[in-house]
């Protein structure tokens, strides 16, 4: 019996028990959808003036419960499966529940700071972040294909939108659009290859098709068709290449709080995405995926690393970057097992405040003149504001790979985790790939650190100031005591290993 037949037998008989039971499982998801539902109304009803910090309030007040019920669920031990089978709430789903409502709380001061530097309307941004958050949350938490897809275009309807939200700005309404199209096409993708999984397993849910489909199957054509599709869909999710065409366009021309926002967001809900369904639905098949990813993640560390060097706008360079990081991840996601899972995870987390860091310093260089994303813009930066100045050097060493630096440690785990799995071709290779970054992220340094004419100190604006120290302590820490993530990354893990059988 497959997921949706399960449940509509079972909906007859549901008692308010088992529901309760249910909705504490999702408890983070509930709080900021309802979060949301509430910023909508007060958005409608309130004056002009009032909506924008009501909203804020709103949305801050739903993320700090949201996180607190993930966390408080971490603490007992995890949750279990829950609305027969379609979500859970393991702590594989808690960990990314946490790390959201962290980067969805940097994302609401920075983005306050943004639309009041540019004169745009405030309330909505908020709004939609929430969206995006919900879809974040609920894709780490699925495991069912039907899940997984409704959450996923909820995060990407959001995005498309908040992408357009400068009204007034043509390339944020290209970047809304080129976004749209190729996002379309990518859910085509995603769509139509669980289509064929489900053809080929019977079930929608990720254990039952674990079950169904065994390493005999392997031969199936209509299953390998399938994980091709998922596969080519998922890495245009993710920027891999050579599904990586849009990425710097839409990060040119999305508002720099939203290219902030979902170059970590959605990169991290991706990956939760791929490690569900590949790792925990499709185990039996892994090495027909792992070859597929693996050509992706050789394409993406060549390809982002090689076209980030000639780059002189910062939001394309890390674009670029975005690319390369991402094959870095996958990497561990070929590996598989309970050391790569958990690098995969603590390299998430790290590269969620080390390039949510950088994208905020670009926020202080904001006026109502617009973005100012060029690298001439950061000449003498280290000198106008020298606090701004070290963080952006910490973030770019890090970001390349310097030790102690955590960005250096996340790779160290990826790569053992591959070498242990016999893929030492794949680290040669990302290794290898690593040196060629240092060239680009030093040439930002050079920028940060060289003296300008200009050298008046930079208006402060506190939200932006604070995202970036919080990302920049953040990341120090996990540089310095990585045991602090990787423990729970390696507890987050498990669940995914346990549904695959492992």
């Amino acid at each position: 019996m497959n997921g949706l037949q399960l449940a509509a037998t079972a909906a007859v008989d549901y008692p308010p028990s088992q529901a309760f039971g249910d909705l504490s499982q999702i408890a983070p998801i509930a709080t900021l959808a309802v979060a949301m539902i509430v910023a909508i109304l007060a958005d409608a009803v309130l004056p002009f003036p009032r909506r924008g910090p009501v909203v804020m309030a709103i949305s801050a007040a739903g993320l700090v419960v949201a996180f607190a019920f993930a966390f408080g669920s971490w603490l007992q031990g995890g949750g279990h499966s829950a609305y027969f089978g379609f979500v859970t709430g393991d702590n594989f789903a808690l960990y990314f529940e946490m790390l959201f409502s962290v980067l969805g709380l940097m994302t609401l001061v920075v983005s306050h700071a943004y639309v009041r530097r540019r004169g745009l309307y405030e309330a909505e941004l908020h709004i939609l972040t929430l969206a995006a958050l919900v879809g974040m949350m609920a894709l780490a938490a699925a495991t069912s294909l039907v899940t997984v897809f409704v959450a996923l275009e909820t995060l990407s309807l959001a995005l498309y939108v908040a992408t357009g939200y400068s009204r007034r700005d043509t390339t944020s309404q290209e970047a809304a659009a080129k976004y749209l199209l190729i996002g379309g096409f990518a859910s085509a993708f995603v769509l139509y290859g669980m289509a064929l999984v489900y053809g080929a397993s019977g079930s929608t849910l990720l254990p039952e098709i674990n079950k169904a489909i065994t390493a005999n199957q392997a031969s199936n054509p209509i299953l390998i068709l399938g994980v091709v599709m998922l596969a080519v869909g998922f890495s245009f999710k993710i920027s891999g290449a050579p599904f990586h065409q849009w990425t710097p366009d839409v990060y040119q021309g999305a508002p720099l709080p939203v290219t902030a926002f979902m170059s970590v967001g959605t990169k991290a809900a991706a990956f939760a995405m791929i490690i569900r369904v590949f790792g925990s639905g499709l185990a039996n098949v892994s090495t027909e995926w792992q070859v597929l990813l693996a050509f992706v993640a050789v394409l993406s560390m060549v390809v982002g690393n090689l076209a980030a060097i000639v780059q002189s706008s910062v939001k394309r360079l890390l674009a670029y970057s975005g690319i390369a990081q991402g094959g870095y991840m996958l990497v561990g996601v070929i590996a598989g097992g309970r050391d790569g899972v958990a690098a995969v995870l603590f390299y998430l987390a790290a590269y969620v405040f080390m390039n949510f860091g950088a994208f905020a310093v670009l926020t202080v260089l904001v006026d109502r003149r617009g973005e100012h994303d060029q690298l001439d813009d950061l000449t003498g930066l280290g000198y106008r504001n020298q606090p701004l100045g070290i963080l952006m050097t910490v973030f770019m060493l890090s970001l390349a790979g310097f030790p102690p630096l955590v960005g250096f440690i996340g790779k160290f785990f990826l790569f053992r985790a591959a070498v242990a799995g016999g893929w030492t071709w794949l680290v040669v290779i990302a290794v290898l790939a690593s040196v060629i970054s240092v060239a680009y992220y030093l040439r930002v340094v050079y920028h940060v650190w060289t003296p300008s004419a200009e050298q008046a100190h930079l208006r402060r604006m506190p939200g932006p100031l604070v995202a970036v120290l919080a990302s920049g302590i953040l990341a120090l820490i996990l540089g310095v005591f990585p045991t602090l993530i990787l423990v729970a990354g390696l507890t987050g893990a498990a669940p995914v290993l346990v549904a695959a059988g492992h």
